[in-house]
């Protein structure tokens, strides 16, 4: 599992990621994630427009360290100029659809048996090592959906990563509009999202887990999913930052959950649900005059399921502009 490359998914889970305070970094961590920007950035910005309204479009990471530039002139003049700052769900929105769907959320889960029951002999001890290292409570990962769990795992597993939600992409953008006076709106409902990674169907993930959990080397989170690797310092450790600020834009994006029902599942839920009803919200957004900023996971506009990809099957054409 890659966790750090839900930074530039999804803020919804980023608002979630506030919860876990990170500890404070002792030296020899600080300079384990020290970084040097020897660029101008320059994130990747796409423009929609007819003739009378401009939607730019921004891709972010939604938790940033302190320090870490993304700003340039072209971007400032955009935000200088926009009527509205659209993100993914605004601080306030998201705060309000929590308590809606509480409610829902508890009827779920009980009526869910827990994960451990529902895993082999062979598997139910890895399961609790797994839990283990990503610092969640066992009883509370256990009780939840699955992959509403890996979530969980991504963001606490980031121990002494000093990002941080409050220097993200969104954070930052939706301060400066409200201390312009300027509205900041949602493009989806944060509850939706989140109720609908708890209705997806547990078993075939489960048996996924189950094989995968007894495959396992049992030492580091990202061996569920992919080889061992050395642990990555410095500028290595932020290859994934720095290409975004670069404005770099892949064809292809992996969440990091490897093939399998997992995979497709996150892709279905987080993926191309979600991009294709924002490239029916843009395409409507367009029936309105103004300027508007779209600021949304970088995730979004990459790989064959982007909201760049659906709105094209709309007909409609986002032009890059850097």
């Amino acid at each position: 599992m890659s966790p750090r490359i839900l930074k530039g998914l999804s803020a919804a889970l980023a608002v979630l990621a506030t919860t876990l305070a990170a500890p404070l970094l002792a030296q020899e961590e600080a300079d384990r994630y020290a970084f040097t920007q020897d660029y101008e950035p320059a994130p990747a910005l796409w423009e929609l427009s007819d003739e009378d309204t401009t939607i730019y479009m921004l891709g972010t990471i939604h938790l940033l360290p302190e320090g870490f530039r993304w700003r340039n002139p072209q971007l400032d003049a955009i935000i200088e100029e926009a009527d509205v700052l659209v993100v993914e769900t605004s601080d306030e929105d998201s705060e309000g659809a929590m308590g809606s769907i509480a409610p829902k959320i508890a009827r779920e889960l009980a009526n869910r048996t827990p994960t451990s029951a529902q895993l082999s002999p062979q598997a139910r001890p890895r399961w609790r090592e797994l839990v283990a290292m990503s610092g969640l409570p066992f009883d509370y990962a256990d009780s939840i959906p699955v992959m509403v769990a890996l979530l969980g795992f991504g963001q606490s597993g980031l121990e002494g990563d000093p990002s941080s939600y409050d220097h993200g992409v969104e954070t930052v953008l939706q301060r400066e509009f409200a201390e312009s006076g300027k509205p900041v709106e949602s493009i989806e409902d944060f509850g939706r999202v989140m109720y609908g990674l708890f209705r997806v169907d547990d078993a075939p993930i489960i048996n996924e887990l189950d094989m995968r959990l007894r495959r396992w080397r049992g030492k580091t989170l990202d061996g569920l999913y992919a080889p061992e690797t050395q642990a990555l310092t410095g500028d290595d450790y932020w290859e994934m930052e720095h290409s975004w600020a670069r404005g770099e834009v892949e064809e292809d994006f992996d969440l990091g959950f490897g093939g399998g029902k997992i995979a497709e599942a996150f892709n279905d839920v987080l993926l191309d649900r979600r991009n294709t009803q924002w490239a029916a919200w843009l395409d409507n957004r367009l029936e309105q005059p103004g300027t508007v900023l779209l600021a949304v996971g970088a995730g979004h506009f990459e790989g064959p399921d982007s909201v760049l990809v659906k709105l094209a099957e709309r007909g409609l054409e986002a032009e890059r502009i850097n």
